[in-house]
């Protein structure tokens, strides 16, 4: 009988759960997505027409309407990309990918419904390389229950987003070239702005939030002027570049100009011009980029156009967008990220390569002698993160804009039974509400779905009012350049003071050596 009743549930479990069809009427067309209880979705949304053939290393351009009924159940394939190595806890099994990628998911309450709803942008991580809007963590019924559209999108990466080249240059009617995947983060916000009430949406508030790469997307979309307008908040997680970028045409600060890595590139692939490099294969293009050794490559350059200067001299010179921001990083980022740094000797010459002049007062904030691989460690997380999060804050306190600062530093249980602690990407999964989506087998324990439901509802909150706040938990004072206030993520959230002051101090002075 109890084995009835079990099977019973889960039939009607099951029976709940199953999607149904559900129509909409949008600016391109008729779309058929799925609802699951009061939650719709429509996956594989066209923002821009495909970049293939000529189209390769171009801007983007609008996707057309369309006659008939798209059906809108199936993610897109990701975009062009070599897959993470396998027993990567970030790679994905079968995950497609191809170059006719630009497409964008949504999951919505409110079809119906006479008052919009907030919006909130997802940008994938990836190291501008890898990933996908499409990935299960990224999952957005649960923010979308909580009263927010959520939108996830794809934009081009490596190569195909990023590479330089002065023929491109001239074709192009800006004189510049590269920066593609972050014009098409910029095509996916103008189509938010242009469809996104038809899903219950307000194109007036939309915040952009992403991890890792994504977080340094939703920095460099704070510095370029063609996405003013475009977004009204901002949330950063693990990701910002302070240091200086390649310029497009010249050699600056020791950094190779974003045309003559192209140079290389298209030289390494047996190209001697765009036409030859546009017949390749993306799979040429891909196996070419892998084998490709260039620091620096797959990210924007400082153009004229997407980019008027140094992403740091924008912030320094008060020329960004100024919207509200959240930012943050966690308290053991490199965990998974880097090899774990057992030979003393290996992690000393790191130390003095990466702080120069400065390298014995990195060895003396880090305690280098007491613990090598923890100064190893801690000094990759906050030259690479840290750092970059708390001058993003300081220098948007500077302008006066609403900042609020935090870290995480919640282990959760899996993988490695908590053994890689706050690791690179450990927050997303609460950030989503998505607890649930385990590296394993398991079940969330009571103190993730907690941190789950706080943490989402700070961030929900801030995309609907501006202000992050959850119910009966602490309250997030702002960020300022006096009090240095931040809010700690873990166990038991607690507002603190003054993150990783001596650590900080040093690596402030070693980032601004790397300006010549």
């Amino acid at each position: 009988m109890r084995k009835l009743t079990v099977l019973l549930f889960a039939l009607l479990y099951a029976y709940n759960t199953t999607a149904a069809s559900i129509e909409l009427t949008t600016p391109q067309g008729v779309m058929i997505g799925d609802k699951q209880g009061t939650i719709a979705s429509f996956k594989s949304i066209p923002f821009a027409t495909p970049p293939v053939g000529n189209r390769r290393w171009k801007a983007p351009e609008t996707a057309p309407n369309w006659t008939g009924k798209r059906t809108a159940t199936e993610f897109s394939p990701a975009c062009a990309q070599v897959p993470y190595a396998q027993g990567s806890m970030f790679s994905r099994p079968h995950l497609p990918s191809s170059e006719d990628c630009l497409y964008l998911n949504v999951w919505t309450s409110q079809l119906e419904g006479d008052k919009p709803l907030p919006v909130m942008v997802w940008i994938h991580g990836g190291a501008l390389t890898r990933g996908s809007g499409a990935t299960n963590i990224y999952e957005g019924t649960k923010l979308a229950q909580k009263g927010v559209v959520v939108v996830t999108i794809n934009y081009r990466l490596g190569a195909f987003g990023y590479m330089a080249h002065p023929e491109l240059s001239s074709e192009s009617a800006n004189a510049s070239s590269g920066n593609y995947g972050t014009l098409d983060q910029i095509s996916a916000l103008e189509w938010v702005q242009n469809n996104i009430a038809a899903f219950g949406g307000d194109p007036k508030n939309v915040t952009i939030f992403g991890e890792s790469a994504g977080s340094w997307s939703v920095n460099h979309l704070t510095a370029s002027p063609l996405a003013a307008g475009l977004f009204h908040k901002a949330i950063g997680q693990s990701g910002a570049k302070f240091d200086p970028m390649p310029l497009l045409k010249k050699v600056a600060n020791n950094v190779a100009s974003a045309e003559s890595v192209g140079v290389r590139f298209s030289k390494h692939l047996g190209a001697e011009n765009i036409q030859q490099l546009r017949d390749l294969t993306a799979e040429n293009i891909l196996t070419g980029f892998d084998s490709f050794q260039a620091g620096g490559f797959s990210q924007p350059n400082v153009d004229g156009h997407v980019f008027p200067d140094h992403i740091a001299n924008i912030y320094k010179n008060g020329q960004q967008n100024k919207v509200s921001l959240i930012l943050g990083s966690n308290a053991d980022e490199g965990k998974n990220l880097i090899p774990p740094p057992t030979d003393k000797a290996k992690s000393l010459q790191y130390f003095k390569f990466t702080g120069g002049e400065h390298s014995a007062e990195l060895l003396s904030a880090y305690d280098f002698e007491k613990n090598p691989m923890a100064a190893s460690y801690g000094v990759f997380r906050d030259m690479v993160f840290t750092w970059n999060m708390s001058e993003w804050a300081s220098l948007a306190a500077k302008s006066k804009q609403d900042t609020w600062l935090y870290y995480f530093s919640f282990a959760p249980p899996s993988p490695m039974n908590g053994r890689l602690g706050a690791y690179h990407a450990a927050e997303i999964r609460y950030a989503f509400n998505n607890e649930h989506v385990m590296f394993g087998e398991g079940t969330p324990n009571q103190a993730e779905e907690k941190l789950g439901k706080q943490m989402s509802d700070y961030w929900v909150s801030f995309a609907k009012t501006g202000e992050p706040s959850s119910k009966g938990h602490a309250q997030w004072t702002r960020y300022s350049a006096e009090a240095k206030n931040y809010m700690r993520f873990d166990k038991e959230l607690k507002l603190e003071q003054d993150l990783l002051s001596t650590e900080l101090e040093v690596v402030a002075k070693v980032q601004a050596a790397a300006w010549k």
